[in-house]
């Protein structure tokens, strides 16, 4: 028995060349779509440090209405580079429009908050 050789008496049926090849192209571009496809999902979420911008600006805003502060201009908070303007809303000076953006070191935009505040009586 130790010594008996393996018959075959049926012949087993192989891929060609051209198979194995249309199959590798298929099994690239399934997995360079994947890639793609991931890579803009990561790209397009919200980042932590977009959070933090966010909530950034929204500190910023809290203390420009407490203080009753209506100067234009840049700071440096936290990181950011914080953009503030403030321009009277649609002619009325006791209502205005505040926009403020917060950039990253590269000067890339990473959040953005527009939002209409009451001027107070003493200005």
């Amino acid at each position: 028995m130790a010594g008996r050789k393996l018959i075959l008496k049926s012949r087993v049926k192989a891929s060609t060349v051209l198979e194995v090849v249309v199959s590798m192209v298929i099994i690239v571009l399934v997995f360079g779509t994947g890639m793609m496809i991931y890579g803009n999902v990561t790209r397009m979420s919200l980042s932590a440090q977009k959070l933090r911008a966010q909530a950034v600006l929204a500190q910023t805003m809290k203390a420009m209405q407490e203080a009753a502060s209506t100067q234009d201009g840049k700071s440096l908070i936290a990181g950011f580079t914080v953009e503030r303007k403030v321009k009277p809303y649609d002619g009325n000076a006791k209502l205005l429009e505040v926009d403020l953006k917060a950039y990253d070191e590269n000067n890339q935009l990473l959040a953005e908050l527009n939002q209409l505040i009451l001027a107070s009586d003493a200005q």
